[in-house]
């Protein structure tokens, strides 16, 4: 049974009959807590798991894809929600008709969508059902990723877990994430945290690069590294353990509570980036045992490519002048050209000029003066004769 029709329902609707997740549903997210509204503009959203990993809310109802702009369509196959449709109908991301966002040059078949949203939004808050937030979204990632209500709830401190290419960023530190899923027996949120020292340690990643001023300060800042817990899990479920914040106890088990893990953003959590390494914690994971198989640690050095601009960089030990791949291509083919142009040099070819008669030039220069030597007006000789009488008639 697929997670959009599995749930224990709450509303009395069917009242002592327990439905569960397939075992082999992609999707753990229950469709009785994944409705919700959005925290910006008050209207109701679905959230759904992206094919990505990630999490993505969209209109509760389904629309004809003819009049949905292409990049805007998504679909839901099992409780996972795909870019693009399969039928006549799609879905819309909630934060592509957000009102509270300013969207410019938005697409009419969208616009009116907004407009509706914007005119229910301000029924909700003149009915006191919704009390929008003191501050404004500054793009869509914010309305697609909002903050949890506990961030940075312990201080100024927000860790960021990495796994490939992917950031997320903890609502604070990465030992106190506590797994979304109901512990058997009480009903209750399940008190084990998500952490486990095995599966990962601290190591520097590349900040990913923001548009504007302010994203090449941060970078410049940090220079474009700083220190997140990596998880370096066994296979691809322990992963998804992590990203779906799950303890190993309750890593199958259907999600009773909203994720606290979201998408890192530059702009937006700069404040929490980590320039040094936390202490406290175990160090990044050395290859080779000693002490009866107890493992070594060490901070893995880090080479960055010699190319100007580039913030690639390699654990692997490489001599000096390393390059990155995408630099040392750019490299042999400058490389391959100037071979080239040494090898079979190219004159550079001039049109010749047929030569001009004297009479010729001489009737072409004097055009050119003439463009510039004219008869004086009647308004310009009185000036000139005032000037020349002044001149002859002041002393010195």
């Amino acid at each position: 049974m697929g997670s959009e029709d599995s749930f224990n329902r709450g509303d009395g609707g069917d009242a002592g009959r327990g439905l569960r997740l397939h075992a082999s549903n992609p999707s753990k997210v229950l469709r009785a807590r994944a409705r919700g509204t959005c925290s910006w503009c008050g209207n109701i959203v679905e959230w759904f798991d992206r094919f990505d990993g990630g999490r993505i809310p969209l209109t509760p109802m389904p629309f004809p894809s003819h009049r949905v702009p292409r990049r805007h369509q998504w679909s839901v196959d099992r409780g996972m929600a795909h870019s693009g449709t399969v039928g006549d109908q799609c879905r819309i991301p909630h934060p592509a008709i957000c009102p509270a966002l300013e969207h410019i040059g938005q697409e009419p078949e969208l616009a009116r969508m907004t407009q509706v949203l914007g005119v229910n939004t301000r029924k909700l808050i003149d009915s006191g059902r919704f009390v929008p937030p003191s501050e404004v979204p500054d793009d869509e990632d914010e309305v697609e990723q909002p903050e949890p209500e506990n961030a940075a709830a312990d201080g100024n401190i927000r860790h960021v877990l990495s796994h490939g290419s992917v950031l997320k960023i903890c609502p604070g530190r990465i030992e106190d994430l506590q797994c979304v899923a109901d512990a058997e027996g009480t009903g209750r949120r399940c008190e084990n945290p998500v952490f486990d020292a095995s599966e990962g340690g601290w190591t520097q990643v590349d900040i990913p690069p923001a548009a504007g001023r302010n994203g090449k300060a941060i970078l410049l800042t940090y220079r474009g590294r700083m220190w997140a817990w990596e998880i370096q899990p066994l296979d691809y479920m322990d992963a998804l353990r992590w990203l779906w914040q799950k303890c190993p106890v309750h890593q199958n088990a259907p999600e009773a509570h909203d994720r606290e893990l979201i998408d890192f953003s530059t702009a937006r959590h700069a404040p929490f980036i980590l320039a040094e390494r936390p202490r406290g914690y175990e160090p990044v994971r050395e290859t080779g045992e000693s002490g009866g198989g107890a493992p070594q640690f060490s901070e893995a050095e880090r080479t960055q490519c010699a190319a100007d601009g580039c913030w690639n960089g390699t654990i692997v030990p490489v001599g000096e002048g390393w390059l990155c791949w995408q630099c040392a291509k750019r490299a042999r083919t400058r490389e391959t050209v100037r071979r080239k142009w040494q090898k079979n040099p190219q004159p550079v070819r001039r049109l010749p000029r047929a030569p001009i008669p004297e009479q010729q030039a001489a009737e072409e220069l004097s055009d050119a003066t003439a463009l510039f030597v004219h008869d004086a007006s009647p308004t310009e000789s009185l000036i000139d004769d005032g000037f020349t009488a002044w001149d002859e008639n002041t002393p010195f």
